[in-house]
């Protein structure tokens, strides 16, 4: 069966979610690229704490064995396993979820209380949007923005 790039993306979806969830991660991405013939695989990786270097060395053995077990006439997959990095665009409910109690930075679409973007410890994430506690201001108390209000998110990394 020749692959494209979606359908190969699913198939690496759902060759590699066992063995993610074997390991305690979570495939965040995969992203199909190159010639069909000689495709490069990149696949993200996350887990609550982060993902080290053994977690992602782990996943791609196992992915790669599997693989060659599963598609031998797709073997020249290469594939590409990594980290979303510290300060990782959030996106889905479920990457907010994983950072409840850090400091995040989200631009607004619109301006609240004359800011386009809120510094704030995520508290609470729901159905309608996130609960942040404000950093930057004298106001302690908490913050609600909706998802649709949300133009961007990541994590603050404070050095």
């Amino acid at each position: 069966m020749a692959f494209t790039a979606e359908n190969l993306e699913q198939t690496i979806r759902q060759v590699g979610e066992p063995i993610a969830r074997a390991l305690g991660v979570e495939i965040l991405e995969v992203q199909c690229t190159g010639r069909p013939a000689n495709p490069l695989v990149r696949l993200i990786l996350d887990k609550k704490g982060g993902v080290g270097i053994e977690d992602c060395e782990q996943f791609h053995q196992s992915l790669r064995r599997t693989w060659e077990v599963l598609h031998p006439e797709h073997s020249m997959c290469r594939f590409e396993v990594s980290s979303p990095g510290l300060d990782r665009p959030l996106r889905e409910p479920r990457d907010f979820q994983r950072v409840v109690g850090e400091l995040l930075r989200v631009t607004l679409r619109n301006p609240m209380n004359k800011h386009s973007v809120i510094l704030g410890r995520l508290t609470t994430v729901t159905d309608t949007g996130i609960h942040l506690i404000d950093e930057q201001s004298n106001n302690t108390g908490e913050i609600c923005v909706a998802w649709a209000d949300i133009v961007k998110a990541r994590l603050e990394i404070k050095i």
